[in-house]
C-alpha cells in the first residue's frame, strides 16, 4: 500500500492529537497558569521544524525503508544506537499509556476491577491492532478522523457558553518567558515525535504535498488543544483547571448543557480510547521494525508479543507504586529524553546536509 498524502493528513491528526488533549492539559495549567498559549505556540514551531526535517530525510532515498538507508548517513553504529533508543523509547511510551488509561478508566468506571487486569487486556487489544498490520493502522485513523473532529468541535463549541472570557485580557499580562520555554519542552514532548512518520517511507512517499499535510494536520493539532486549553481555563480558573485530572470529561459533566449533551462522556471516551489503540498499535509498529533491523529478524509478527508484553510489565510495575509513576511523568529527565528523542531528524538532517554540501554521495542509488 502507498499512503496518499491526504490519508497521512488524517493518520497525523488522529495519532498526535490522543495524547496531548487528554494528558497535557492540567500538567501546563499547572506550570504555566495563563501564559500556556505561549508554550503551545512555540512548540507548534518547533514540531514544523520537526516536520521539514522529517521531510528531507524521507526524500532522500525513497524507495528505501529509514532504518535501513540512515545508517548511510551517520554511520552503522550510530544509527543502530539511534534504533536501539527508539525501540527502548517506543516500549516505555505504551507502558506508559498502559498505565495513564488504567487510572483514568479504573477510577471512573471499573473502580473495583484490578489494575493488572485491564492492563492485560489493553495491551492483548494494543498487540492484536498492531498485527494487523500498517494498512489496517492507516485505515482505522481514516474512520476516526471526520467523527472525531466533528465531535470535539461541537463539544467544545458548546462550552464556550460557560467560559469566562473576561480572563482574556490576563492571556497578554501574566508573561514568564523563563517558564514558558521550560514548558515549551513539556508541550512538545507531547505531540513532536514526527519522526515516526520516517518509518512509513516507502509506503509513503514524501514530497510537496506530504509536507503540506504533515504541517496542516500540526497546525490542527495545536489549533485543537489550545482551544480546550483556554476553554478548560475559562471555565474552571487556573486553580481548579489545574486540579482537574481530566478536563474534557470534568467539561461534560459541569456544563449547563448536559440535558443537550446527555451522557455524552462514554461516547467520547470511545473515541479517544479507539486513537489510543491506534497511536499505541503504530509505536508497537515502529518499535517491530527497530527490533527487526537490529536483530535480523525474519518476520516483526514474533516480535509483536515480545515487546507488547515488556510493556505490560513495566506498567504493571508502575501500578504498584502511582506516586513514581506520576513522579516520573512529570520529571524533566523524562521529558528532555522525550525532546531528544523527538529531535532524532533534525541529527540526521543536519548531517546530511552538511555532506552534501560537501560533496560527499550518500547512497548508491537515489532520487
Amino acid at each position: 500500500m502507498r499512503s496518499t498524502s491526504w490519508q497521512t493528513f488524517r493518520f497525523a491528526t488522529i495519532y498526535m492529537i490522543s495524547q496531548p488533549i487528554a494528558f497535557l492539559i492540567s500538567p501546563l495549567i499547572t506550570t504555566s497558569g495563563y501564559q500556556g498559549w505561549i508554550s503551545l505556540l512555540l512548540g507548534g514551531l518547533i514540531g514544523v521544524l520537526f516536520i521539514c526535517c522529517t521531510v528531507y530525510i524521507g526524500r532522500l532515498n525513497p524507495g528505501v525503508p529509514w532504518v535501513q538507508f540512515g545508517e548511510q548517513i551517520i554511520g552503522k553504529w550510530p544509527h543502530r544506537f539511534v534504533l536501539l533508543l527508539v525501540l527502548f523509547w517506543c516500549v516505555y511510551y505504551i507502558s506508559i499509556d498502559l498505565e495513564s488509561f488504567t487510572l483514568f478508566y479504573g477510577a471512573t468506571y471499573m473502580r473495583e476491577t484490578p489494575q493488572w487486569f485491564l492492563q492485560l487486556i489493553i495491551g492483548l487489544v494494543i498487540v492484536i491492532t498492531a498485527r494487523w498490520g500498517f494498512v489496517s493502522i492507516v485505515y482505522m485513523a481514516d474512520g476516526l478522523f471526520l467523527i472525531t473532529m466533528i465531535g470535539t468541535a461541537i463539544i467544545l463549541g458548546l462550552f464556550t457558553a460557560n467560559a469566562n472570557f473576561q480572563m482574556f485580557p490576563a492571556l497578554w499580562t501574566h508573561h514568564k518567558m523563563g517558564l514558558a520555554v521550560r514548558d515549551t519542552f513539556t508541550v512538545v514532548s507531547w505531540f513532536g515525535e514526527w519522526f515516526v512518520f520516517l518509518f512509513m517511507v516507502p509506503h509513503l512517499k514524501f514530497g510537496p504535498k506530504t509536507l503540506r499535510n504533515l504541517l496542516s494536520a500540526c497546525l490542527l493539532v495545536t489549533f485543537a488543544v489550545s482551544l480546550q486549553w483556554m476553554l478548560t481555563l475559562f471555565n474552571f480558573g487556573p486553580y481548579f483547571g489545574s486540579r482537574i485530572q481530566y478536563p474534557l470529561l470534568e467539561l461534560i459533566r459541569s456544563s449547563t448543557l448536559s440535558g443537550f449533551l446527555g451522557n455524552a462522556d462514554p461516547l467520547l471516551i470511545g473515541l479517544w480510547t479507539t486513537s489510543m489503540f491506534v497511536h499505541d498499535a503504530f509505536i508497537l509498529y515502529v518499535g517491530t521494525k527497530c527490533a527487526a533491523q537490529l536483530f535480523k529478524f525474519q518476520t516483526r509478527k514474533a516480535i509483536l508479543p515480545l515487546l507488547g508484553g515488556t510493556a505490560v510489565v513495566v506498567a504493571l510495575q508502575y501500578s504498584r507504586d502511582t506516586t513514581r509513576f506520576l513522579s516520573d511523568m512529570n520529571s524533566i529527565s523524562i521529558v528532555m529524553f522525550w525532546v531528544l528523542v523527538d529531535a532524532l531528524p533534525v541529527y540526521y538532517a543536519v548531517i546530511a546536509y552538511v555532506r552534501i554540501k560537501f560533496g560527499n554521495k550518500l547512497f548508491q542509488t537515489s532520487e
